[in-house]
């Protein structure tokens, strides 16, 4: 999805507003508790380990439930009896019980590791596919910091979240339960005593729940912009123009301003829990004051032992920690909802290009050459989404199969719309482009994919190999297959001068290589597919006549047989095209080939007599004269 977008994107400033609106609905809404639902589907693979890290987590309470029984036993009985076998049966507890409950809480722990990775693990590749399906529309409206930041970002703190209180909310509410049964049935007085403080933990601690919430979405949205930032400036292509333009400081001061913004929205969110922290301390202090007062009088009264009241006050001291997270559970629910509504917030995005439900699958050729297969546009116009303004307009036409069509037209016509359009990057307004007579709506994207190539003026190449970018439509290619694609594209010289010739690594966005250079690593890409359709946006713009004229002779090898919708860059390729296309507004203004359209004497002839004559008389066809104002940009 190479397409060169200047030209494709009249829209950016109206779509960039509504991705803004979005973030403000995210500031300013509500969570929506039916978000906890839809993790099921990515939970339900780990069922297992969830059901094992519950009755680890149920034996774990139990386990230590036993300890303040074993206390109130050896205060009540073993001492008071001299009794010395069953003292050291208690000190002997007192050791095993929570040594095995270390244990069972390291099994829980690895189970409850499993299910928040494996959930992680899902959302993540999710998120990814999701991210491969919105289409180029999308990316011109988004940063790619803030999308990555979705994906980093935001599923680190899933995760932060997830650890922290999943299984601890279980365990809580366990801890909770079977502590209040188990006080209740040692005496009912004393476990009144120590509830009389729980009411003073939910109030105030239910009112952080819509704080966090907005302090939480502000601190994931600095985040954003900061990654964006980082992605646009602290990369190899973003420094070469920062350099160029000794913006170093000015985007240093910038990044400051975000950092700071970060910083301040953190902050304020780990002082919400701060202040949260203080006021359960507070509480929790309260309660053990009033056990150890009216236990003591109940003692001194002979009406409860004192290993009871020593066993409460230990019951106390695991009971108002778990209390208090049960009663801060708001305040987790209202975190983790926070996080996971940004999560499903971009998996609910409308994909560009849906798949459909029963696709038609194209005509398969023997080997070795794939079929001829006719474009067609009928009545297509296209505008971008939020746009008032249409780019296409009712488009009709044929290129025929295994023909060269050419576009040509002035900068902005809509030349590189129509190549977009016939990749099915968008998908028409009104209209329908079809593919060997089968419409592109109703082919299987990897069916389409593997029938269509795509040669741009923007070449993209991946951190790699030179083997790996030239094989990247054809993973399983052999060797001398890539080698065959490379001499086709005129690059045997530069395998040859490569330290370590095809494994060596280009670079980021190739760096390594001219741009000229790059431009032919593309067409041995486009070369290497073998496809059945050539989408040529300019693709041999970078390429000095030389270059071209050896490129040339090795497209004209790989466009026998073929169908290809070209936007014209060199006279050679208009004169022989079997059919040229002059777009102007988005319309089709004139077709024919090239001797018809001069003697017509419109548009074409007009941007011939200013840009194609001159380089015939310097030099004729051979010399590959520049139509730039003829094929311009999109």
């Amino acid at each position: 999805m190479g397409m060169r977008l200047g030209g494709m994107g009249p829209a950016v400033g109206a779509l960039r507003e509504q991705y803004r609106s979005l973030h403000l609905r995210e500031a300013g809404g509500r969570p929506d508790v039916r978000t906890l639902g839809r993790l099921w589907p990515s939970l339900r693979p780990h069922a297992a380990a969830l059901a094992g890290a519950v009755a680890l987590t149920v034996l774990g309470v139990l386990l230590g439930l036993v300890p303040p029984l074993l206390m109130r036993r050896a205060i009540d009985v073993a001492l008071p009896g001299h009794d010395l076998t069953l003292l050291l049966e208690c000190a002997a507890g007192l050791l095993l019980f929570p040594a095995a409950g270390a244990v069972v809480q390291v099994g829980q722990n690895y189970l409850n590791t499993v299910v928040t990775q494996g959930l992680i693990d899902d959302l993540r590749v999710r998120m990814y596919r999701h991210g491969q399906r919105l289409g180029l529309e999308y990316f011109t409206r988004t940063r790619g910091g803030e999308i990555h930041s979705r994906l980093v970002n935001d599923l680190a703190a899933v995760q932060r979240v997830l650890a922290q209180s999943a299984v601890g909310l279980v365990t809580n509410a366990l801890t909770v339960a079977l502590t209040l049964a188990t006080m209740f049935a040692l005496d009912a007085r004393l476990a009144v005593v120590a509830l009389l403080v729980l009411p003073f933990f939910v109030l105030p601690v239910l009112r952080f729940g819509r704080r966090t919430y907005a302090a939480i979405l502000d601190s994931q949205a600095a985040l954003d912009r900061m990654t964006a930032a980082l992605e646009e400036t602290l990369t190899l292509s973003g420094l070469v123009v920062v350099a160029s333009f000794g913006a170093g400081e000015r985007e240093a001061a910038r990044f400051s301003r975000l950092s700071a913004d970060v910083r301040r929205t953190q902050v304020r969110q780990a002082l919400l829990g701060q202040w949260l922290g203080g006021l359960v301390q507070v509480m929790s202090a309260l309660g053990p004051a009033l056990l150890y007062g009216y236990g003591g009088y109940l003692v001194i009264r002979g009406q409860v032992g004192l290993g009871t009241v020593v066993a409460f006050a230990t019951y106390l001291v695991g009971l108002y920690g778990p209390a208090s997270a049960l009663a801060g559970l708001n305040n987790t629910v209202m975190g983790a909802l926070a996080l996971f509504d940004r999560i499903f917030q971009f998996l609910d995005l409308p994909v560009a290009v849906p798949e459909p439900a029963h696709p038609i699958p194209l005509p398969r050729a023997a080997p070795p050459a794939p079929p001829a297969l006719a474009v067609t546009f009928e009545g297509v116009t296209f505008a971008y989404a939020g746009s008032p303004s249409t780019v296409v307009h009712d488009v009709t036409f044929t290129a025929e199969a295994g023909q060269l069509t050419a576009l040509v037209g002035p900068s902005g016509a809509g030349k590189s719309t129509l190549l977009a359009l016939a990749a099915r990057f968008y998908d028409p307004v009104r209209g329908e482009v079809r593919l060997g007579g089968v419409p592109l709506t109703q082919l299987a994207d990897a069916d389409l994919r593997r029938h269509v190539a795509v040669v741009t003026q923007d070449v993209f190449l991946f951190h790699a190999t030179l083997r790996e970018n030239v094989a990247y439509g054809r993973p399983e290619a052999s060797e001398a297959e890539v080698l065959e694609a490379l001499a086709a594209a005129q690059l045997e010289e530069l395998v040859a001068a490569l330290p370590q010739g095809l494994d060596t690594v280009v670079g980021e966005r190739g760096h390594r290589l001219s741009g000229g250079e790059k431009q032919r690593v593309a067409i041995a890409r486009a070369i290497l597919r073998d496809p059945s359709v050539l989408l040529l946006d300019e693709a041999t713009s970078s390429l000095d006549s030389h270059a071209e004229r050896l490129v040339q002779a090795a497209l004209t090898r790989l466009m026998e047989g073929r169908t290809v919708i070209a936007i014209a860059h060199r006279l050679s390729t208009v004169r022989r095209a079997d059919a040229i296309l002059v777009v102007d507004s988005g319309r089709i203004v004139e077709r024919g080939r090239h001797e018809e359209l001069v003697a017509r004497g419109g548009l074409y002839a007009r941007l011939y007599r200013e840009q194609f004559a001159p380089g015939e008389g310097a030099g004729g066809e051979g010399e590959a004269a520049p139509v730039r104002a003829a094929a311009g940009a999109p």
